[in-house]
Formats: C-alpha cells, structure tokens, sequence
C-alpha cells in the first residue's frame, strides 16, 4: 500500500504543478491527474527502456511494465 501512496503522490504533485502553470482553472481536477499520471507512466516506461539498454524491439514491454508499477492509481 506504501508504493501506491507514494505513487499518488507523485501524481498529485505533477497535477498541482499543471494546474498552477495553466492559472488555476476551475473544475478540471480529474483532467489534471490523468495527464500527471499519463507524464509519469511515460517517464517510467522511458527510464525502464533506457536502463534496460534501449532495445529498439521491446519498448511495448517496457511500457507494459510501467503501467503495471503505477497499478490504479
């Protein structure tokens, strides 16, 4: 449950971030933490492919990978 919690956090604080940059629109929450959430699960996916030696074949099974650690968040 920890990972989950730091997850969401991670989350929140990426939206947070968007929201300020974009001023603060109202009533756009959910959008805001899908597009967080979408920014981390590619920064994951894209970590994992580099540090797995960036095979130009297998980028899907990185992808995979990432969004299984983001779980339901």
């Amino acid at each position: 449950m920890q990972k989950n919690t730091v997850v969401a956090e991670q989350i929140r604080q990426t939206a947070y971030f968007l929201w300020e940059q974009d001023g603060r629109p109202e009533g756009n929450a959910t959008a805001y933490w899908l597009r967080a959430k979408d920014m981390l699960l590619r920064q994951r996916a894209y970590d994992r492919w580099l540090a797995g030696g960036a095979p130009p074949d297998q980028a899907e099974l990185f992808w995979t990978e990432a969004e299984r650690d983001l779980g339901d968040e």
